[in-house]
């Protein structure tokens, strides 16, 4: 709001404000080995949440709360189910890809009545989308229907054979007004947290008044030794007074790469690393090394994200190295679903000769999974997806 806007409103004794409140939720979707899907349908769910409500709690407080003759009540959380039907609802369309979206929940269940629009977007493992069709026919469905032709569908999969499903919801709540009263005691309004963060992200860019130079192989990056102490130990303890970054204003960093210190300070400065790029595994390092766990938590999501035969092994050693017990877990229960096509991997041969401990861990949670759950790793159960398939070995 702009300071004239902000001046009548002060000036008012009262006023009214109408709002039409809608929220925007964007849902994926990972279906691996989509070919082999042999079910009627798989199911999941996407449940939409309104922060803002989550939001409002953190910044009222009694000083600044005006007086209202009706507040606005808090949006509902929403779930919906979201199926996939791979070879279409019924004989007559087996040819073809369904995918479906809708909501259990009556208006009357909720405190707000709303309306819900929906659009389905499909990609392959590059990030290619092929366009679907909106079912628009005269036949009563239940929900939200799109539909794609099955052969079309798998050769824009082949050869990962990833099916991403993007789904994007808009949904519209009923128009509520609130009426409040002028109480000359408010405060200013306060700067949104996002604004700070585009400032700080501007002064990195700019390195204006910059105090401190890190040297990166033979190249010059400009920092804040104030930002830098705040957001790192490392940093505050390598400029104290007495040591000779300190004293020189400049540090140089070996056996790291000039992208990945960017990537770094670009964090220290807006708490965000948008694009990690090939970098994920030399990030998770940094982001160890100068103590900023909330860099390790980005590049372990990126990596999470990343799974495949070919680079598992090398994240599991790395999970293995810096304590990341859950992605740990993952990845060995990802070699032993995917086992045939990670043990002919350089990466198995490597991980056999640098760490034979973690073979032997994963030798043990094979052995246990076939134990308990053998309907797994048998041909004669009903075959549910690829990856099933994959974790009948020679393990």
């Amino acid at each position: 709001m702009d300071n004239t806007l902000m001046q009548l409103k002060h000036s008012a004794d009262s006023w009214s404000t109408s709002e039409v409140r809608s929220l925007v939720h964007k849902h994926m979707w990972t279906i691996r080995g989509f070919s082999q899907l042999e079910c009627r349908y798989l199911e999941t769910s996407a449940k939409i949440k309104d922060i803002s409500k989550d939001v409002g709690r953190l910044q009222a407080s009694p000083s600044s709360q005006p007086s209202s003759s009706g507040g606005l009540p808090e949006l509902p959380d929403i779930t919906f189910r979201i199926r996939l039907h791979p070879q279409g609802n019924k004989e007559s369309n087996k040819d073809f890809t369904f995918f479906q979206c809708f909501n259990n929940q009556s208006s009357s269940n909720t405190s707000s009545a709303f309306k819900a629009k929906f659009k389905f977007a499909v990609y392959n493992s590059r990030s290619e989308e092929t366009p679907t069709t909106v079912y628009s026919g005269t036949q009563q469905l239940h929900g939200y229907f799109e539909y794609i032709r099955r052969e079309v569908l798998i050769s824009h999969v082949q050869p990962s054979d990833d099916l991403h499903l993007v789904l994007n919801i808009t949904v519209t709540f009923d128009t509520l007004t609130k009426a409040s009263q002028n109480v000359r005691s408010l405060p200013p309004e306060l700067p949104k947290p996002i604004e700070v963060t585009k400032d700080l992200e501007n002064l990195f860019r700019s390195g204006k008044h910059a105090d401190f130079t890190l040297v990166v192989e033979g190249r010059e990056l400009k920092a804040h030794r104030a930002i830098l102490s705040a957001r790192s130990p490392v940093f505050a303890a390598m400029l104290e007074p007495h040591t000779a970054e300190a004293q020189t204003s400049r540090v140089i960093l070996k056996d790291i790469d000039y992208d990945v210190v960017q990537s770094l300070l670009y964090y220290i400065y807006t708490g965000s690393c948008p694009s990690m790029g090939p970098h994920a595994l030399e990030i998770l390092a940094a982001a160890e090394r100068y103590a900023l766990p909330g860099l390790k938590n980005f590049a372990e999501s990126a990596m999470r994200n990343g799974l495949a035969p070919e680079t598992v092994c090398n994240h599991l050693a790395h999970a293995d190295l810096y304590n990341m017990t859950e992605f740990k877990k993952e990845a060995i229960k990802f070699i032993c679903l995917n086992a045939n096509a990670v043990i002919n991997s350089e990466g198995f041969l490597d991980m056999s000769r640098r760490h034979p401990c973690l073979i032997t861990e994963i030798m043990s949670t094979l052995v246990n999974d076939r134990h308990n759950s053998p309907s797994m790793y048998t041909r004669d159960s009903e075959p549910s997806s690829k990856r099933a398939r994959m974790t009948e070995t020679n393990l």
